[in-house]
């Protein structure tokens, strides 16, 4: 993976083994979302809405766009755990790879250094966007709060400083 920062978010681009058709069936899914990031309930199709709860707080994701199988896009309208997500827009953008496999280009919009969640939520999605290829190509994953999370322990230490 590739990470960078510039002025509009967080990128990183994965490869995957598999076609662009399995890595969107992954961003698509609750239960898939579930198998790969945190237990997410709703619609994750376009027009959909999905949920994820971090300790008792929500973060919802609007499905912005949903397009087979090249594009995802959320919208962050809620954050209770987060609120520097508040207004972010996260995109998947995939293409076929000359292998047979598919490139992800990830953007998370609005996520930059001048917040002061960056750091966590940049470690975050390096383990999480690992998780998902993990999950995609393997049938594995390393969701929120797995026994091998060790984003979750920085999250509740993260929260723990906040309410200081």
């Amino acid at each position: 993976m590739t990470p960078t920062t510039n002025p509009t978010g967080y990128q990183a681009t994965k490869t995957f083994a598999s076609a662009p058709p399995a890595v969107f069936d992954a961003l698509t899914s609750a239960d898939a979302i579930t198998r790969w990031w945190a237990p997410t309930t709703g619609s994750a199709e376009a027009g959909g809405e999905i949920v994820q709860v971090y300790g008792g707080q929500e973060v919802r994701l609007r499905v912005e766009q949903a397009d087979r199988p090249t594009r995802v896009c959320w919208s962050v309208p809620v954050s209770e755990p987060l609120p520097d997500w508040i207004g972010t827009t996260i995109t998947f953008d995939l293409a076929p790879a000359a292998d047979g496999g598919s490139i992800l280009h990830f953007t998370h919009h609005g996520l930059t250094e001048q917040l002061e969640c960056f750091d966590v939520c940049q470690a975050g999605w390096t383990q999480y966007l690992a998780s998902l290829v993990d999950y995609v190509d393997r049938d594995g994953g390393n969701p929120f709060g797995s026994a091998t999370d060790e984003r979750a322990a920085a999250w509740r230490e993260h929260q723990g400083q906040a309410a200081d």
